[in-house]
């Protein structure tokens, strides 16, 4: 639970919200996920991912956007579709080396074959947010604003 923990309720929670109220969900995925595999890199320097983990996680944030957003903009279920995911990793399988490295690439490739066929089954989902997903931001209005 402490990456989900860490991670939901900024990634998806605030930053999804502000990016859904400027652009459609899959721009806005594509934005997150860069942000998302910079936020991992260090993981990768430090060994505690691997460089597959970088593409894999950029491919799985546009799922993450999608759950959030069909969901109203729910953060408690793309928490736990996140730690659904994370509990589950190619070491918890039992693989190591070699076998660890061909698992892992599988299952990007798995990743990026779930997020083409969200894309073309829910098309419309991914051209504009629900308007629930939006409001989580919660922004200001021009005439909401203090002038000075």
């Amino acid at each position: 639970m402490d990456g989900p923990l860490g991670e939901e309720p900024g990634f998806r929670g605030y930053a999804v919200p502000l990016l859904l109220a400027r652009w459609s969900p899959l721009q806005s995925a594509a934005v997150l996920g860069a942000l998302v595999s910079l936020w991992h890199l260090p993981l990768v320097l430090f060994g505690q991912l691997s460089l597959i983990g970088i593409p894999t996680t950029f491919a799985i944030t546009f799922l993450y956007v999608w759950v959030f957003n069909r969901t109203g903009g729910s953060v408690l279920l793309a928490l736990l579709f996140h730690n659904s995911q994370g509990t589950f990793t190619v070491g918890s399988y039992g693989f190591s080396g070699v076998d660890a490295g061909r698992a892992e690439l599988l299952y990007f490739g798995f990743v990026v074959l779930a997020v083409l066929a969200t894309v073309l089954v829910d098309r419309d989902g991914w051209r504009s947010a629900l308007a629930s997903a939006v409001d989580a931001a919660e922004l200001p209005s021009e005439s909401n604003r203090l002038h000075r």
